[in-house]
């Protein structure tokens, strides 16, 4: 079963229409020049500017506006102008367009994220801006007017940055210009301490940790073609100190000894010198032919087994050439003798 008084409720609404919305405040007719309303409203979703044509000062902090109405326009005649401590987000971009004769301007902390570039262009005879506790990224150009003695911002180093260049011009054209930055801890300072302290130093550490990532690189590059290069020298050696080398077609192994030991960095490590003496058996042996070598006549002492292999230590100094007797049996070339010095 429905409900009769439904339909009935929804017909009212569409036939008394809705009672308009109250102003955030009450201006009678005789309001005084210089108008204080600071603290007069909790909330003001939109603020309707048409109430205030006659004011050269107006004070309308601490009321929660949110808005201004679009066609807000600043008159020639106000001079000082207090939005502080309120919830602006934005402005319309002509609020300023006839604000010729305003010579002071507050938005303190409200939450103005950015203004356009030609706002403050119209405000010739502004001579104090404050704009701290808001999250500007940027202050505009158009700010820097002939007049402006004051000029107050957020200790940040983005917005900070584009104030500096007008704010510490010494140049005998420039103007006497007060510039102060609010810190965290509600203080103010000069822009130029705050950003040679906290943003110059922000920059050389990020430097400084570029900087040093890149000589980390840098090493180990460096550390990995040494070591490639230590890796292929080591494997382009194919035959260490005392290492034997392949079979000859004669049969006979060759060796090589060397004077320090590779791979090593210690001097020190030396291996011994040999004169290498080889004897092994050939395809056809010295005795088969008639001929035994000198050395291993019954005379000479001692005696070598023909299937054994020798090495004997020289007394020559570090790096002298081993002595190579490689002989397969007698008129064969392979015969190398170094006599000792």
């Amino acid at each position: 079963m429905g409900h009769p008084a439904a339909p009935l409720t929804l017909l009212l609404l569409l036939l008394c229409p809705a009672a308009p919305s109250s102003p955030c405040f009450t201006i009678p007719p005789d309001a005084p020049a210089k108008l204080v309303l600071t603290n007069s409203s909790h909330q003001c979703s939109q603020l309707d500017w048409g109430l205030f044509q006659r004011q050269t000062q107006l004070h309308l902090s601490q009321n929660g506006i949110e808005a201004l109405s679009p066609s807000s326009r600043v008159e020639p005649k106000l001079e000082e102008l207090d939005l502080s401590h309120n919830r602006l987000r934005e402005l319309p971009d002509a609020f300023l367009s006839r604000a010729q004769g305003l010579r002071r301007l507050q938005l303190q902390h409200n939450q103005l994220r950015e203004l356009p570039d030609s706002f403050f262009a119209n405000a010739t005879a502004l001579q104090s801006l404050s704009l701290e506790g808001n999250p500007l990224r940027a202050v505009p150009a158009t700010a820097f007017q002939a007049h402006l003695s004051s000029l107050d911002v957020s200790c940040r180093c983005d917005v900070v940055s584009t104030i500096l260049a007008p704010c510490s011009c010494s140049a005998p054209d420039c103007n006497v210009l007060q510039c102060r930055c609010l810190t965290s801890h509600q203080i103010f300072i000069n822009v130029t301490g705050f950003h040679a302290q906290e943003c110059w130093g922000n920059v050389g550490l990020v430097a400084g940790l570029a900087a040093a990532a890149s000589g980390v690189a840098v090493g180990l590059v460096v550390a990995a073609v040494v070591c490639y290069r230590r890796r292929k020298a080591a494997t382009d050696i194919s035959v260490g100190w005392d290492k034997q080398e392949p079979t000859t077609t004669y049969g006979q192994p060759h060796y090589i000894s060397r004077a320090a030991e590779i791979g090593t960095g210690d001097a020190t490590n030396t291996a011994p010198d040999y004169e290498n003496v080889f004897v092994s058996p050939c395809t056809t042996s010295a005795r088969a032919q008639g001929w035994t070598p000198g050395w291993q006549e019954e005379r000479d002492s001692p005696q070598a087994p023909v299937d054994d292999n020798y090495f004997l230590e020289s007394e020559d100094t570090a790096g002298d050439q081993p002595i190579y007797a490689n002989m397969q049996h007698l008129g064969e070339d392979n015969l190398y003798i170094t006599p000792d010095q």
